[in-house]
């Protein structure tokens, strides 16, 4: 099973080619091959070895000792011998006066108490005999294991590192990469620069996947079975010496078998072979090098796992924390454990190999391990109450403060370590006890945000107590509250109406209090309010109330008031915005009183939702007031939920996405897949908005590989939704109307209010709406909007931040099928308070002044509603676009100036059917937009607004040179009469009366010409 090519390893095979290159043409040097054991050290330097012997070189080998006490010099013996017994060796005439000591180095004679140096010269004279005879090319002296050397080896390799520059040798060496001195010595010559350290990582996913195919005798990683991967990236960490063992291992027990035509399969479990024995041996020889204490001490540790508390495994083993510390530095000199703990989890250490852990572990009895394994988690549940004694200080791993283990753990490691008690108990065999830790570190993950992480553990606890039949109702309802929690946190609401029946059946023939059952139909009716689902939400609302009666406790009314706001504000209820209204402060009041911060970040989420309708910059002060809150009471979920909202303010306010990407990002870290994609949702129609169609394609990539990496239907609707919005900023009506369609079966027959609440209107109507104004449909738009209108109408939390509003007001009032009472409608609902709208009713104002012949009023409007607009360079030039042709009918401000500028930036984004249109209405004006010639990119901004051409640009240009009409005729082959006509239509356009005005005009854009 071994590679008959190296892999991954092409960079440090070239640099130690290049090292016995150099010592072939007279430039000696020394390379240490640093790694960790099975990380292919032997390997490289053996392919270098075999390359330098077949450009001519002699190679000498030798290898420290690897059991019992290092033998005094026995690499440096074993290269010698090497170098002296073969037919080509030196003459004793070549070798003068230090073949005796060459002799007794080798073991031929009786040692004489020669100094070191003499060895150490002695050596260098046979590499320097060796590489200087015939048909030898250089000498290359290996010496394997340095970090088994006894001291006077090293001493003499320490020598030859400051004498083989400016030799014909080279010095390759290998040692693992711990503290000690082989490597003091290597550092130390590397910080002299008479020796280089190469270290070598372990292999990446793509190399150990090329070399697992190259020991099964293929070339192409594609033909190895991907269980088989999966087991190799899982276990060998990429170390090479362990793929080539689990694949021995893998083949040995069967689970790995090869086909006729040369192919392998995998027929069985691929853990069955354990770890591999070469493996173990290596492992457990290591470990017996150590004192009686330190393998009682890692017999735990194996127990606990690749990584381990320290405190909980020196418990285990009965030592005291001196001692157990002690043993471990150890166990680090000999590579079995890594050299200290991690600065964020302090007090926690790490076996150097997942097979470490694993080697040790299996020799123990079945019965020693199973009392170990429930020896450790009483370690740790006894930790856990230390902690919680009073008077202590400091946080613990339980998230109690003070106890004695106070900040051990660091900051988020209790479920880790309620886990990894479960674990042990279910090898321990007590799978209920498993299942009650379980149910701890589900709630412990759900506290510090980690919530993929938690319904993971739930999930495995309920497994636990469904194959127990003796599993008490409560460990079960317990698991069953905590996931049914996690879930509607996570978004991912679809098991919960099976999970909470589930629990009611429990909890009612477990003879639960009224209260508890209340509890559950209160997560269900927040589950309901999740997926949108409105009057099951009341139902179960409703179901909670007479469950609790007439007189509920402060906290149970608190909640299910903050879950009723959301559930009434967006049913079909008359007056559902007051009473959800009024729900949400009744919440936020009672919440507050009785210290209650979950609900009452629920209950102002509410509010502010039922605040947007009246007043942006209120809400923003309920949200930020959700967002201290949290922070407060370390609520990561509802802090990402407050940033996001206020992420929405700033687009809809001023189109910023500074926020909205905070909480995608605090979303993601978080694991909150659903939140993700509504951060996800609302950048794309930041992007769109501030026509950056790059970013909006980024946004929405992100958004539709969250969706099918989580398989979440309802977060790909949302992708088609955005998709839908991007086809429409471009235009493109048949990629809009394609991804409708998906939206529209995907929905089957709801609303799409019911997936994603007002991003309906965002798509439906001001996708549908915006597209036929880029495709110049005015009547298809005013019919969309209009339906769209009547939706929005239904979603009274978003009146007034629909984004469609807005044109759909401008564009009927220019068809004067809108006036005075539509506009002040819209002032009334606050349509002005959005960054994208606030333009539209600027210029629909300026139009109904201007048909009033209110002209300079008109103009002035128009100007004023153009302020702040280049963020959102679509909504100004289609104000512009809309309103000119207003202008030039009733004669007001500068519709000529308008049409240009707009013409030109529909031009320039493609948007050829408006572009167009512009320039239809500029021929009617009597002022057609210039032909477009080379060059014309070239004219600044400023000027083609103007009307200014590519070809009066260069005469601007060289006019700005201070050259003559003769000499610009002659520049640009025109007659000087041209020229003039040239010079006379730039005074006209530009607006300057005299030759120095437009050179004076020249010069200053000289620097963008």
């Amino acid at each position: 099973m071994s590679s008959p090519a190296l892999v991954g390893r092409e960079a440090d095979r070239e640099l130690l080619t290049t090292a016995v290159k150099a010592a072939s043409e007279g430039q000696g040097s020394s390379v240490f091959v640093l790694g960790e054991p099975g990380i292919g050290k032997s390997r490289l330097v053996e392919e270098a070895a075999a390359g330098a012997v077949r450009t001519g070189l002699r190679v000498l080998r030798g290898r420290a000792a690897s059991a019992g006490r290092a033998v005094p010099l026995r690499p440096l013996a074993e290269a010698v011998f090497s170098g002296l017994r073969d037919e080509k060796a030196p003459s004793d005439r070549d070798l003068g006066l230090y073949e005796p000591l060459l002799s007794r180095l080798c073991g031929l004679t009786p040692p004489d108490g020669a100094p070191l140096v003499g060895y150490a010269e002695a050596v260098l004279r046979l590499l320097d005999v060796l590489g200087r005879s015939d048909g030898c090319g250089g000498c290359v002296l290996v010496l394997e294991d340095l970090h088994d050397a006894d001291a006077d080896t090293l001493t003499i390799v320490d020598y030859l590192t400051d004498n083989l520059p400016g030799r014909r040798a080279v010095l390759l060496a290998t040692l693992r990469g711990g503290p000690g001195p082989a490597l003091d010595l290597a550092e130390a010559a590397a910080s002299r620069r008479t020796a280089r350290t190469l270290r070598l990582a372990r292999l990446g996913p793509a190399h150990t996947a090329e070399l697992a195919a190259r020991c099964l005798g293929h070339d192409d990683a594609g033909k190895v079975p991907e269980a088989v991967l999966d087991r190799l990236h899982a276990v060998s960490e990429g170390v090479p010496f362990v793929v080539e063992e689990l694949l021995r291992a893998m083949v040995d027990s069967g689970g790995l078998v090869r086909r006729q035509g040369g192919g392998w399969t995998a027929t069985g479990s691929l853990n069955a072979g354990g770890v591999p024995a070469t493996v173990a041996a290596a492992v457990l020889q290591r470990v017996d090098h150590l004192e009686p204490p330190g393998v009682a001490l890692l017999e735990a540790a194996a127990v606990l796992g690749r990584r381990f508390p320290v405190d909980i495994a020196a418990r285990v083993a009965g030592l005291d924390r001196t001692t157990a510390l002690r043993e471990l530095r150890h166990a680090a000199r000999t590579q079995l454990v890594s050299d200290g703990t991690a600065a964020s989890e302090p007090g926690w250490h790490t076996f150097r190999h997942a097979l470490t852990a694993d080697a040790i572990a299996h020799r123990l009895l079945p019965a020693e391990r199973a009392a170990l394994c429930l020896a450790a988690a009483d370690a740790i549940e006894a930790a856990d109450a230390a902690g919680a004694g009073p008077g202590d200080a400091g946080p613990t791993w339980s998230g109690r403060p003070g106890g004695l283990f106070a900040g051990l753990w660091g900051g988020d490691s209790g479920d880790d370590l309620y886990r990894l008690a479960a674990e042990l108990c279910v090898a321990g065999g007590q799978r209920v006890r498993a299942a009650v830790l379980l149910s701890r570190a589900g709630r412990q993950a759900v506290e510090r945000g980690a919530l993929l992480t938690a319904v993971e553990l739930l999930d495995r606890g309920l497994k636990l107590t469904a194959d127990d039949v003796d599993a008490p109702p409560e460990t079960t309802a317990r698991l069953l509250e905590e996931l049914l929690r996690a879930l509607v946190l996570t978004g991912d609401v679809q098991r919960v109406p099976e999970l909470a029946d589930r629990l009611d059946r429990v909890l009612t023939a477990w003879g639960a209090p009224p209260s508890r059952r209340a509890a559950g139909f209160l997560t269900r009716a927040r589950a309901a309010a999740t997926a949108q689902q409105w009057e099951e939400g009341l139902t179960a609302v409703r179901r909670a109330r007479q469950l609790l009666g007439t007189e509920p406790d402060p906290a149970s009314h608190a909640a299910l008031d903050a879950v009723a706001a959301h559930l009434v504000l967006n049913s079909q209820r008359p007056d559902r915005l007051e009473s959800a209204t009024a729900l949400a402060e009744s919440a936020v009041m009672t919440a507050e009183a009785i210290g209650l911060p979950e609900v009452s970040c629920k209950a102002l989420n509410m509010l502010g939702y039922c605040v947007r309708p009246r007043n942006l910059a209120e809400t923003e002060e309920v949200f930020e007031r959700l967002v201290t809150t949290a922070e407060t009471h370390a609520l990561p979920v509802w802090r990402i939920r407050g940033l996001l909202e206020l992420g929405v303010l700033d687009r809809l306010r001023f189109s910023g996405i500074e926020r909205l990407m905070a909480a995608r990002k605090a979303a993601e870290e978080t694991g909150a897949a659903l939140l993700t994609a509504w951060a996800d949702m609302h950048l794309t129609l930041a992007h769109v908005l501030r026509d950056e169609h790059d970013l909006a394609l980024e946004s929405a990539r992100r958004l539709g590989t969250t969706a099918r990496r989580l398989r979440l239907r309802e977060v790909e609707l949302i992708g088609v939704g955005v998709d839908a919005i991007i086809a429409a900023a471009r235009g493109e009506r048949d990629e809009l109307q394609s991804a409708l369609n998906v939206l529209e079966r995907g929905l089957a027959g709801r609303s799409a209010g019911a997936v994603w609440g007002y991003g309906s209107t965002a798509v439906f109507g001001w996708a549908q709406g915006i597209c036929s104004l880029l495709r110049e449909e005015p009547d298809r738009a005013v019919a969309e909007f209009g339906e769209a209108d009547k939706v929005m109408r239904a979603l009274p939390s978003t009146r007034g931040v629909s984004g469609f509003r807005g044109p759909h007001l401008l564009l009927r009032t220019v068809r004067d099928e809108a006036g005075w009472a539509e506009l002040d409608e819209a002032v009334a609902n606050r349509l002005a308070e959005a960054h994208w709208d606030r333009p539209f009713v600027g210029w629909s104002r300026a139009v109904l002044l201007g048909r009033e012949g209110r002209a300079a009023e008109a103009a002035k409007a128009a100007e004023e509603a153009l302020t702040a607009t280049e963020a959102i360079p679509m909504a100004r030039h289609l104000c512009l676009r809309l309103g000119a042709q207003a202008a030039l009918t009733h004669g007001w401000g500068r519709p000529v100036e308008w049409l240009r500028d707009a013409e030109q930036f529909f031009h320039d984004r493609g948007t050829t059917r408006v572009a167009a249109a512009c320039r239809a209405l500029l021929r009617e004006a009597g002022s057609p937009a210039s032909r477009r010639r080379q060059g014309h990119e070239a004219i600044p901004r400023e000027l083609r607004r103007a009307g200014v051409t590519a070809r009066e640009y260069e005469v601007l240009r060289l006019l700005g040179r201070g050259l003559a009409n003769q000499e610009i005729a002659e520049h640009l082959f025109l007659s000087p009469r041209t020229v003039e006509k040239h010079l006379a239509s730039l005074r006209n356009r530009t607006g300057r009366s005299g030759r120095a005005a437009l050179i004076a005009l020249a010069r200053r854009y000289a620097g963008t010409a």
